[in-house]
């Protein structure tokens, strides 16, 4: 893009073209009559002779699977052990409340990951706003307080480390008395 930033786009100053079919069809000339036909940096050979000599090598694509392309996004899961995608939420299990999780969309399924771990599989709901659960993702939730009328939200608690107590005398004796 640069290249092309520098070297097409600056070249029009002047003479911008009127729409986007005179932007293409200058671009095309651009690319055939001086794109091409330079040495390019890498390979050290003119464009058009290196492509020229590719062609030969290159073999059909008849039958292949395209490239497969997975528009992941991160995100992190609610309180209430959802994930939002596209205006509609899935459950994960709850045990992954406040991480970052990966979200993917594939065919007609939605998935969920912990890093390689698929966390929840869900068909895509059919239209947005929808909320859609699986059950097992939320049983055994360690709940707080209930609420009338308030949502129910996860309530993970961390134990305290182990902390050893000592009476400050026998600190202060160790101090003081061995002069520390």
């Amino acid at each position: 893009m640069k290249y092309i930033r520098r070297n097409f786009l600056c070249g029009l100053q002047g003479r911008e073209p009127s729409c986007l079919s005179d932007l293409n069809a200058a671009l095309r000339v651009w690319v055939w009559q001086v794109a091409n036909q330079r040495v390019h940096g890498t390979t050290h050979e003119q464009v058009t002779a290196r492509w020229g000599a590719e062609q030969q090598s290159l073999q059909p694509l008849n039958g292949r699977q395209p490239y497969p392309y997975a528009d992941d996004e991160l995100r992190k899961v609610a309180r209430d052990a959802y994930v939002s995608w596209q205006g509609s939420r899935y459950s994960v299990p709850w045990q992954y409340v406040g991480q970052q999780v990966w979200v993917r969309e594939r065919g007609i399924d939605i998935e969920v990951y912990d890093s390689q771990q698929r966390i929840a599989l869900h068909a895509r709901a059919q239209q947005r706003h929808l909320v859609v659960t699986r059950s097992e993702h939320h049983q055994s939730i360690p709940l707080g307080a209930e609420r009338r009328g308030a949502k129910i939200l996860v309530q993970i608690r961390e134990t305290a480390p182990a902390v050893e107590v000592r009476s400050l005398e026998a600190y202060e004796s160790a101090v003081v008395g061995g002069r520390r």
